[in-house]
């Protein structure tokens, strides 16, 4: 690597880790992402046994998480039982530290999409992959949070780049390597699985590079050693799946569920054109989108050694999140490392092109300018997904309101009660009921009541209009928290996901959360 490179690569790794690592305590002690809990209790929770008798995710990442929790501890003088070093404020801690481990994940993703990309196609293809990724939104907004997409990005990124020495080099070392990467990505996330498709085409093409007969491909140790070795590093990085079998059988069958039917959620899309036509453009932007669809024809068109390993890894992939009905736009990560490699082809391709009719440095340069152009709306987003989060939460400023105005033990009646995702998180001691008509309600002796509503209308559905009647006739409204701007374009949520963020039209959003009323009911006057 040459100076030059040493350099753009050392200052797109620090932009994207200052993207990464800005506003990481978003919403703390408060928890406002619902997928971290299943990593982070799990994480915290192992005690004696390594079984985190759940199945849904793999475990890798909660073992991981785990071993960092335990050396924050040791490192704070509490060896013992570590989980006294996040106790006090309700493991909020321990959510920043998985947060700030995936950051580091995403952060490394950049250099680490370098190294993938350089070997098998050279500097301006592996930098211009790396601008990508730094600035890749979709990216950079699941790099905050304690789940196990940016580390998985990570792992498969490394398994591409193996992946690309098998097809280029094709030693045995390279097909073990390739295993193991390709183990510890699907240990991390199960849809990771899809590599193994990009592997086999990968040793396919290597053998008939070395002008193999088809029979010797087949006869051939290398890809048997890659899938050997990816299945026993899979079964090691999470052990329990088959140790307690019974387990995953209850919680493949659950998932299955939703993966055929969905949730019921008819405000969340599904299929090809959602996943296409809404899915990227709004993970990525439509500029960025449009840009890696145009390199994924081109890729098809003039296709190098390699990238059609890369576009059956895609292809697996996308039939995969396309065919299931529960579906959210963290799901394009699977797939965008591969894009991202074969956008990294497509402007090394542009800059081999423009340096036949312009001297080295100009076409460098121009060729530089215009990838910085594409990638200024995909920066701009970033900066306000930091900016948005950074603020506080509706449910956090309801929860303090109500912790000042309304006295322990008061009962509180909640809109669609059940579902808790758009409601402030009450410290112990208040009484929550579902909404019901005022006299009943002061019969029970509730004295308040509270609504979410507008952002996500599947998880905070709020008041029906004759409740709402009600409510403006006899109740008075004591306290609100909207978070939309007025007369602005309406912001871009995924409407499967109960996370409060939008992916698009961020400046239409003065703060995360759903819109939250309170009332005050006053008793019936004599």
């Amino acid at each position: 690597m040459h100076r030059g490179a040493l350099v753009a690569l050392a200052l797109l790794t620090v932009v994207g880790g200052w993207l990464r690592f800005t506003a990481l305590d978003f919403g703390l002690p408060d928890k406002f992402r619902p997928d971290e809990e299943y990593l982070v209790s799990r994480a915290v929770g192992f005690r004696g046994s390594l079984n985190p008798n759940f199945a849904v995710y793999p475990a890798a990442q909660m073992y991981l998480h785990h071993g960092v929790l335990r050396l924050v501890a040791l490192a704070e003088g509490q060896p013992g039982d570590f989980r006294g070093a996040f106790r006090d404020d309700g493991f909020a801690r321990a959510h920043l530290v998985g947060r700030r481990l995936s950051a580091a994940f995403g952060t490394a993703t950049i250099p680490a999409m370098y190294w993938a990309t350089l070997p098998a196609f050279g500097g301006p293809a592996a930098l211009a992959s790396a601008a990508i990724m730094t600035f890749a939104t979709i990216h950079v907004r699941e790099s905050k949070y304690s789940t196990t997409d940016a580390p998985a990005v990570f792992w498969l990124t490394l398994a591409i780049g193996m992946l690309l020495r098998v097809v280029h080099r094709g030693r045995r070392g390279d097909s073990l390597l390739a295993g193991v990467f390709t183990g510890i990505a699907m240990g991390t996330k199960y849809p990771a699985g899809a590599i193994l498709a990009g592997m086999a085409l990968a040793h396919l093409s290597a053998r008939r590079r070395e002008g193999r007969s088809l029979w010797r491909v087949f006869r051939d140790i290398r890809p048997y050693i890659t899938l050997v070795t990816a299945l026993i590093v899979f079964a090691c990085v999470t052990p329990y799946l088959l140790l307690d079998w019974e387990q995953t059988q209850r919680d493949f069958a659950y998932q299955r569920g939703f993966i055929e039917n969905g949730v019921g959620n008819s405000y969340a899309g599904w299929g090809w054109s959602w996943l296409l036509l809404e899915a990227f453009p709004d993970g990525l932007g439509p500029i960025l989108a449009s840009a890696l669809a145009a390199a994924v024809i081109w890729n098809v068109v003039r296709p190098r050694r390699g990238t059609w390993s890369l576009l059956a890894f895609l292809v697996v992939a996308l039939i995969g999140i396309a065919s299931s009905r529960y579906t959210f736009y963290r799901y394009i990560l699977v797939p965008l490392p591969a894009l991202v490699v074969l956008a990294g082809v497509a402007v090394g391709d542009l800059h081999r092109i423009a340096c036949r009719f312009l001297s080295t440095p100009v076409a460098t340069a121009a060729v530089s300018i215009a990838l910085a152009l594409a990638l200024v709306p995909a920066a701009i987003r970033d900066y306000k997904l930091n900016r948005l989060l950074a603020r506080r939460d509706t449910r956090t400023m309801a929860r303090e309101w109500i912790v000042e105005n309304v006295p322990r033990g008061a009962a509180i009646a909640m809109t669609h009660h059940r579902t808790p995702y758009g409601k402030p998180q009450l410290p112990p001691g208040y009484r929550t009921t579902p909404l019901q008509r005022p006299d009943v309600l002061r019969r029970l002796g509730v004295g308040w009541v509270l609504a979410d509503s507008d952002v996500l209308p599947f998880y905070s559905p709020g008041p029906t209009d004759a409740e709402e009647a009600t409510l403006a006739e006899e109740a008075r409204l004591v306290f609100e928290a909207n978070p939309l701007k007025p007369d602005t374009p309406e912001p871009v949520f995924d409407q499967g996901d109960a996370f409060y963020v939008p992916l698009r039209h961020a400046s239409s959003v003065k703060r995360p959360g759903p819109r939250i009323r309170i009332w005050e009911l006053p008793p019936r006057a004599p």
